[in-house]
């Protein structure tokens, strides 16, 4: 399945001439996942060349102005395109509140199928609303082993992390994926073609002329393959949970919203150097970095440079995150 990585905002707080607010877009198969909707995100969406009428799922990490104000803009555009592909929202407590204040008020229309999530990682609760046209809730769903969301494919694991206001990092977990199928073990071992080949595809054992066999073991299907992980963190200063979330990742994107000569602003306002992203990095055992949401004083590609380079001194798999910046992951 097709992996890809889009940075469709990087910029914290201002947006600044070549750098929008926080966005970042997981084209994953058909499916589109997005992690924050900072503002004009609706044009970065279509700059990227994402459909506008596939399956989508948005996750916001918390009610700051720069990782939120996109989103009814986002859901307008969709509208005016005749979408009719379904879309859930998660986010934190009044996040449905946030988008039917704009329906009563601006006249948000979502004509598609919409669901809302609030989610309460505290009470490990996610409260469910169907669209916009009514303020009482669907029904609360427990939530387990920190998952919000998960499919057949893949899982958002989600945790706290510690900033001003209540703040949610994710996780983009893929599922074991299936070895590949050996067809000419199978013919020496006299398994006809249909749907026992099937099971065996898919990792599951038969029972054949009186015999249990194991796809694995009889070298039928490869050993299944680890899945892919990207964790997205947005504002936070460094926090046991956040490095337990990602351990092991294959991407990190993390906030570096100031340089090091200015840590003691960052620990003020909760945010972090490019100094506690990178070490961050190296806890979890990540495989590579990605720094964004950097603050507008770093408004050119020399002082990008050195926020990296700063990073590189203790995390060397860095790179700075630039709007359409798309990486695939293999």
């Amino acid at each position: 399945m097709n992996l890809e990585l889009i940075i469709l905002g990087s910029s914290g707080a201002i947006p600044v001439k070549d750098r929008n607010l926080p966005g970042i877009a997981i084209r994953y198969g058909s499916e589109i996942i997005i992690f924050d909707c900072g503002e004009d995100i609706q044009r970065r969406f279509q700059q990227a060349g994402l459909k506008f009428n596939v399956p989508l799922t948005i996750f916001i990490s918390h009610m700051h102005g720069d990782h939120v104000i996109g989103l009814p803009g986002l859901l307008f555009n969709f509208s005016l395109k005749d979408r009719d592909a379904p879309v859930k929202i998660y986010g934190p407590p009044s996040i449905f509140l946030y988008l039917f204040l704009h329906k009563k008020i601006l006249g948000l229309f979502t004509p598609y199928d919409l669901e809302v999530n609030e989610i309460d990682l505290k009470n490990l609760k996610i409260t469910r609303y169907n669209g916009l046209n009514s303020e009482i809730k669907q029904k609360e769903i427990d939530i387990i082993d920190n998952v919000l969301f998960e499919n057949r494919r893949y899982m958002i694991k989600s945790t706290i992390v510690k900033h001003s206001v209540l703040t949610y990092a994710f996780s983009f977990v893929e599922k074991p994926r299936f070895g590949k199928f050996n067809p000419e073990r199978a013919r020496e071992l006299n398994i006809p073609e249909g749907y026992l080949w099937k099971k065996l595809q898919n990792g599951k054992e038969i029972e054949f002329k009186g015999k249990t066999i194991n796809p694995e073991r009889e070298g039928i299907v490869e050993p299944k393959k680890a899945g892919r992980k990207i964790t997205y963190s947005a504002d936070t200063v460094p926090c046991e949970s956040l490095i337990e979330l990602g351990k092991n990742a294959d991407i990190l994107i993390h906030e570096a919203t100031y340089d090091k000569s200015l840590e003691k602003i960052a620990k003020e306002k909760k945010h972090s150097t490019t100094i506690d992203a990178a070490e961050m990095a190296k806890k979890m055992n990540v495989k590579q970095l990605i720094l964004f949401h950097f603050s507008s004083r770093y408004n050119n590609d020399k002082s990008i440079e050195l926020l990296v380079n700063e990073a590189k001194e203790i995390f060397e798999n860095t790179i700075g995150a630039y709007d359409l910046l798309k990486i695939e992951l293999k």
